[in-house]
């Protein structure tokens, strides 16, 4: 340890602590530009500049690691003229733009200058003027505010993953900037405009909506992925204008994803319900009050009850609801006797679900992830389907770890990636020959991907293997899930599940699957699972914030089948997809909008509370279902306070741990259809910005819909133009095209999410192609 002097106090330090830290220690503050704790230290903006006894110069505190006996003046007169002539320098170009500056109330640079500035200054010339660069519909630029501290560049480059912006030109003429005039794409680059010490970057939908002094501050629990980030969502008045990342280092640090951050703005789309709809028997749609449509709604459950039975009566949750209202869903669903309830709608393979576990656990902390030596991804994209955890990812190969993917694709990962493809359909194939490799894998000479993966795996203390969200969508899930657990054993390493909803957790503890009641517990009647129910001549459905059109994977066949039942009510923010079918839509609290909680992947139950009031006559989920359990004479749904509810959850749920076992006994699979072989494949997934009904909604970040195919499949298959017709049994479209190198030869990659390609074949069944003559004129505007 080190004894150093800073302003007259003594402190004890480690070797290697900077001036800069140390004084942080002792709560000594020392201005800064450039410094960020996350980041490299660049040590260009020098505003950090103070006295060291002996220094023949002043020196920057974030780059100077402090020595034994060191004394530090933070305030003297060397260091207050220092300081204040940098600022002089950093203010010479600055535009007095404070009254209409987005960063205004909140910007270091005004604050600094106010504290440690020269009232006047010796420069009276003109001021240089640098041009605005449009990067895209996230940010937007006021690059004459550009006070070159990099830490956007280094933002990219270290956390980010991808080296978007860059310095060119040097003293006064240097500028940032993307590559020739590229637009900003990571999914985190948000995190730039909270980086950013002046107004150069600011957020580009919340432009000149408020002064952040004006806003009120809640905080919140990001609903896009099952990380659980923790935000602080800013509202005035009735309105959500801007979400930012709440510090927690055991989660998200202090970032959050651009979904996450950007995914408010489709809280006031068009299709918002705000009162209650009620369907009439010439299909008009009439906005009616709540006790008319509570009515209709008794009214239509009990005659599928009394004409049909509880038997043909199910239930469909989305997996971002909060435990509290999975729980009350649940208990209406099993108190009128159906067993149908699931939230699993990304789902078609439910073989397994006997061997599930309790809920889908990482089993280790997120920080721990950080330091695992090797880690293999099952189906996984983790940079666009969970940007914070795929985070952790980078710092473990950071750490010197290994990160290796097995996939049906292969994928822009943000960093180093050893990536295993499967061919065309041949998923379950590759897992078997590796799980084969083992037994032998000492005396194997060769070297190939599925070869040198098991010698890695077997020497490596402990591999951890991640299920991720895109393996649970596969026909053959469950094959490919026994096939997980054979090769852990072989491996001797450990199995960690990344969920595929922000709250899947949750409904798997709360009981929304159709063979367990809540905590777990098996029931002796196991109803059917969510894909399953399409398939039926089921007559009653109640949806809860879903919309099967686009969040299933037989999405037209889902619709069908709602629209030839008796009696669908739809319990739902938005209400575009549910006028097709529902015969009541209920209008209910969205995100920020509503109180409760949710259980990420490392099981960690956090809560959150409403930010805003509710639009309209909107009312919260739970108190919406709580009613509905009343008027039909149901007990145990007396509760008057969600903390009434929060408890009986709790009660019901008991102490789940978060490290449990990955699987229970897997049972005797039934051999399904196998995958085509030499008939051309649909690959998909639900993109970044197309996963729930929100994000579907938030204009800023929506995306163009294009199919992609590798150039020898589209010579192959004949496709020469920028459009393509794609047929399946089910039915056809027309799409952009992008040719992809990354897209394995005998399949097409088209997007799940999207209401145009729902009357398409799922994932992995064969489709067909032709060149298209004309693209539609939706997506030749994009």
């Amino acid at each position: 340890m080190l004894h150093i002097e800073i302003d007259g106090q003594q402190v004890e330090v480690a070797a290697g602590t900077t001036i800069m830290e140390a004084a942080e220690s002792l709560g000594i503050y020392i201005p800064f530009f450039c410094y960020h704790p996350k980041l490299s230290v660049a040590a260009n903006c020098r505003m950090c500049l103070v006295d060291v006894e002996k220094a023949p110069k002043p020196l920057p505190a974030c780059a100077t690691p402090v020595s034994d006996g060191m004394k530090i003046a933070t305030a003297s007169r060397k260091a207050k003229m220092a300081q204040q002539g940098v600022l002089e320098f950093l203010l010479i170009n600055h535009p007095l733009d404070c009254p209409i500056c987005d960063q205004g109330g909140e910007c270091p640079l005004q604050d600094i200058t106010m504290g440690f500035a020269n009232p006047h200054s010796h420069y009276n010339e003109e001021k240089r003027v640098v041009e605005d660069k449009d990067i895209g519909p996230l940010i937007t630029t006021e690059m004459t505010r550009c006070i070159q501290c990099t830490r956007c560049v280094r933002f990219g480059q270290e956390i980010g993953g991808i080296k978007e912006l860059g310095a060119t030109g040097r003293g006064e003429h240097m500028a940032i900037g993307t590559y020739v005039a590229k637009a900003v794409k990571s999914e985190l680059s948000g995190n730039m405009i909270d980086l950013c010490p002046v107004g150069a970057l600011t957020s580009k939908p919340f432009r000149y909506k408020a002064r952040s002094w004006e806003l009120k501050h809640t905080p919140g629990i990001c609903p896009h992925c099952s990380t659980g980030c923790n935000t602080d969502v800013q509202s005035l008045g009735k309105e959500v204008l801007r979400v930012l990342p709440r510090n927690n280092e055991a989660v998200n640090e202090q970032w959050i994803c651009d979904k996450g951050r950007y995914a408010y703005t489709g809280l006031n789309a068009p299709d918002r319900v705000t009162k209650p709809l009620l369907r009439d028997s010439q299909g008009k749609w009439t906005e009616v009050s709540w006790a008319e449509a509570l009515e209709a709604t008794l009214a239509g459950l009990e005659k599928v009850l009394a004409r049909h039975g509880a038997d043909k009566l199910a239930g469909l949750i989305s997996g971002q609801s909060s435990n509290e209202e999975l729980f009350l869903f649940q208990a209406l669903l099993r108190g009128l006797g159906s067993p149908h309830v699931d939230h699993r709608l990304h789902q078609q393979d439910f073989r397994a679900d006997a061997a599930m576990p309790l809920y889908p656990a990482l089993n280790m902390s997120l920080e721990e992830l950080e330091r695992e030596p090797l880690i293999v991804l099952c189906h996984g994209f983790t940079r666009h389907q969970q940007p914070l955890t795929n985070h952790r990812l980078h710092k473990a190969v950071l750490n010197g770890g290994k990160v290796v993917s097995i996939d049906s694709m292969r994928q822009d990962f943000n960093f180093p990636v050893t990536q295993i493809v499967a061919g065309a359909g041949e998923d379950l194939a590759l897992y078997q020959q590796l799980a084969g490799h083992f037994a032998h894998v000492h005396e194997e000479k060769q070297s190939d991907g599925l070869v040198d993966l098991a010698r890695e795996m077997a020497a490596a203390d402990n591999p951890l293997i991640l299920i991720c969200s895109a393996l649970l969508h596969h026909p053959q899930a469950a094959d490919l899930l026994a096939q997980v657990e054979s090769i852990a054993e072989l491996a001797g390493g450990r199995i960690g599940w990344l969920a595929d909803e922000s709250n899947s957790a949750g409904a798997w503890l709360s009981g929304c699957v159709p063979q367990r009641a809540p905590g777990g517990h098996l029931l002796a009647e196991s109803g059917l699972p969510a894909g399953a129910c399409w398939n039926t001549d089921m007559q009653g459905f109640i949806l809860f914030g879903v919309e099967p059109g686009v969040d299933s994977l037989a999405g037209a066949q889902a619709v069908q089948r709602l629209r030839d039942a008796e009696f669908v009510l739809s319990i739902s923010h938005f209400g575009n997809e549910a006028r097709q079918y529902a015969d009541v839509i209920l209008p209910m609290a969205a995100f920020a909008e509503g109180s409760g909680s949710y259980v990420n992947n490392e099981g960690r139950c956090q809560s959150f509370r409403a930010a805003v009031k509710l639009p309209g006559e909107a009312r919260p989920g739970w108190k919406i279902l709580r009613v509905l359990g009343d008027g039909l004479k149901l007990p145990d749904f007396q509760y008057n306070e969600l903390s009434e509810v929060s408890a009986a959850w709790h009660h019901a749920v008991g102490d789940y741990g978060m490290d449990i076992p990955p699987f229970h006994a897997f049972p005797a699979l039934e051999a399904v259809q196998p995958i085509p072989a030499g008939a051309l494949l649909r690959l998909g997934d639900w993109p970044i910005y197309q996963g729930d009904p929100l994000v579907r909604r938030a204009k800023p970040l929506s995306t163009p819909l294009v199919a992609r195919m590798h150039p020898d499949q589209a010579r192959q298959s004949g496709i020469q133009g920028e459009a393509v017709e794609v047929s399946s049994a089910s039915g056809k479209v027309t799409l952009a095209l992008d040719l992809d190198t990354h897209i394995p030869l005998g399949c097409i990659w088209i997007p799940l999410g999207y209401p145009e390609t729902s009357g398409l074949a799922a994932p992995y069944l064969p489709c067909s192609v032709a060149m298209a003559a004309l693209l539609p004129e939706t997506q030749r505007a994009s």
